[in-house]
């Protein structure tokens, strides 16, 4: 490096660094959603960047406690019991809280007050920030990303997936998962014969996982797949009132 600013962590990873001119990520628009709308929501025409928790811990009438959350092949958010938290799957409440990621260069942030402010080498305009100290409201780290191409689990109904576990010292209605290119789809089929493709998530707030599916069933056959779509999963600091109420 011959000039500039660099700030690593206890881990060795960067934090910040000028050279590489990257923004850290900034968690902006939020809102609710229920079942098979609009997604985020109607007439959107922010960033495609969307990640989304359920609304609560609560459990499902059938008591599985597992809420599921992506998007339908249509593009909306998904339905029924194949991907979004309903009372047969961990109803959360019945609808799903969401939240916009954008780097801090195309927030339009008027930094103001005391704190450290970098900026890339094009200047000091608000497009040029890549880290600005005044105006860390809520920042979302990035804690687990991978490929949905998980082996664990068997061809029953739990199908395949990875599992992480979540930080049972920290809140864990803070952990978003990015929703943006996961999908899941049902089809009704001959003879009992109903097909549902996974390619989403899993929150289970009793064993404090969630899971990243990938797999195919058809009847009571589960059949696994590998792909090279991403999964990630965010932890929200400092969320306010969108986070502060989880149950």
């Amino acid at each position: 490096m011959g000039y500039g600013f660099q700030v690593f962590n206890n881990s060795g990873r960067t934090v910040i660094d000028t050279e590489a001119g990257l923004s850290l990520l900034y968690a902006t628009d939020s809102g609710t959603a229920t079942a098979h709308t609009d997604f985020p929501t109607s007439g959107w025409s922010g960033s495609d960047l969307i990640i989304a928790r359920p609304a609560s811990s609560a459990i499902g009438s059938q008591g599985t406690g597992r809420g599921r959350i992506g998007r339908y092949t249509d593009g909306k958010w998904s339905k029924g019991i194949i991907g979004f938290p309903n009372s047969n799957n961990g109803n959360g409440g019945g609808y799903v809280v969401w939240r916009e990621l954008k780097a801090q260069s195309t927030a339009n942030l008027s930094p103001a007050g005391t704190g450290l402010v970098v900026y890339d080498d094009g200047g000091n305009t608000s497009s040029n920030i890549i880290f600005s100290a005044t105006d860390l409201d809520v920042t979302a780290q990035l804690v687990g990303t991978g490929k949905f191409n998980g082996t664990d689990g068997t061809g029953t109904a739990e199908g395949y997936y990875q599992e992480f576990q979540m930080d049972s010292s920290l809140d864990e209605g803070r952990y978003y998962v990015l929703v943006s290119n996961a999908q899941s789809t049902y089809v009704t089929g001959s003879k009992g014969h109903n097909s549902r493709f996974h390619l989403n998530y899993e929150f289970n707030y009793t064993t404090g996982t969630i899971r990243m599916l990938n797999y195919l069933a058809v009847g009571s056959s589960r059949t696994a797949f590998s792909t090279n779509i991403d999964w990630a999963i965010f932890y929200v600091i400092n969320g306010g009132s969108v986070d502060n109420n989880f149950s």
